[in-house]
């Protein structure tokens, strides 16, 4: 697993170098300040990861309630106006000390912790949803609204099905909450048709042609990055699409490197993130206890299901959403939650074998 990560780190900040050199040469005037900023975030992430792994684990489970208190206040603080500050649409941010922060992000590792913790002291009786899952259904809709009041749409969306993830994984009988996941479906479908710009995106994505630059301008250049590279790719550096993608650095940063390195390239990435996806899962099943196995399979879910998002989107799959690849798109917040993920999968595990 560390040999997994170690590569994805190495190829997503290769990938970031390539794709941000001509943007912040340009804008910036300073060609390495993209990748200068996410080492430095990937190495207090690691310190970071370092010191959680090595936290007893009912150190982390005392203070799992108290995580989600702040959390959500964090979240729900950054809807604020005057307090959050907005970029591409969603008000997400918030700014401490000159360092922008995404607590959106921090949500899809405590929901995850919460949730696990709560399956495992509900374990004898997940045949009663209303008394077992309810509790941590409910704060999974908490979280997902304080999400979405963001503008944060595509981050709300994925939070809840992650926490659906965890509840089917604990073998519930979820046929209670079928009338509530069908009103979610179509709460959700409501949602996406209250924003003018949410209908102009789907649209775009359905068919990018008809408006080639506009809504469907960033698909469009992906496919031609990814139908540039080929097989083989055009050449580690040489990629143009970067000079006129708006989102090479962040959320396409994908298509730089099927352009750059090809179907080759890609495969390997693919492989890497489902190496990581099965590791995660070995890990899992040899738990000794049903916290570990629940928090391990939700954390690798998350971080792979995550990169699969955006990945789709810059095939074409999913419309765009703004959802990063993690350790590949530019942002600290990205880079810093996906080293605390790593940190206590290492920790369930490795406290695990000790015992």
């Amino acid at each position: 697993m560390l040999v997994i990560i170690l590569a994805l780190t190495g190829l997503g900040a290769a990938a970031l170098f390539s794709s941000s050199y001509n943007f912040c040469r340009t804008y910036l005037n300073d060609p390495l300040y993209m990748i200068t900023r996410q080492v430095r975030w990937i190495l207090i992430g690691s310190v970071l990861a370092l010191l959680i792994a090595r936290i007893p684990k009912n150190t982390i489970k005392k203070s799992i309630p108290f995580l989600v208190i702040g959390t959500l206040l964090l979240n729900l603080v950054t809807a604020i106006p005057g307090i959050g500050y907005t970029s591409g649409g969603a008000q997400r941010w918030i700014e401490i000390f000159g360092i922008s922060l995404q607590f959106s992000e921090l949500a899809k590792i405590v929901l995850v912790l919460y949730i696990a913790r709560m399956l495992e002291k509900n374990r004898l009786r997940l045949d009663d949803p209303v008394n077992a899952l309810l509790p941590p259904f409910l704060v999974s809709i908490a979280f997902t609204v304080a999400v979405y009041l963001q503008n944060d749409f595509s981050t709300a969306v994925f939070i809840f099905t992650l926490s659906l993830s965890l509840f089917f994984i604990s073998g519930a009988d979820m046929k209670s909450f079928l009338p509530v996941l069908i009103g979610s479906a179509v709460l959700f479908a409501l949602m996406l048709l209250s924003r003018s710009y949410r209908i102009e995106r789907f649209l775009s994505w359905l068919h990018p042609e008809t408006d080639p630059s506009g809504g469907g301008y960033q698909i469009l250049k992906a496919r031609d990055a990814l139908q540039n590279g080929g097989f083989w790719g055009i050449g580690i550096g040489e990629g143009r699409v970067k000079t006129t993608l708006a989102a090479a650095q962040s959320d396409f940063v994908l298509a730089v490197v099927g352009e750059e390195t090809g179907f080759i390239g890609i495969s390997a990435v693919v492989s890497l993130l489902f190496l990581f996806l099965l590791e995660g899962y070995k890990m899992a099943r040899r738990s000794r206890d049903l916290f570990s196995y629940y928090a391990i399979f939700g954390l690798v879910s998350s971080f792979f299901l995550q990169a699969m998002v955006n990945m789709a989107v810059v095939c074409g799959l999913f419309p765009v959403t703004g959802i990063p690849f993690p350790l590949f798109s530019s942002g600290g917040s990205s880079a810093l939650t996906s080293f605390v993920l790593f940190g206590l999968i290492f920790n369930f595990s490795y406290q695990e074998e000790e015992a």
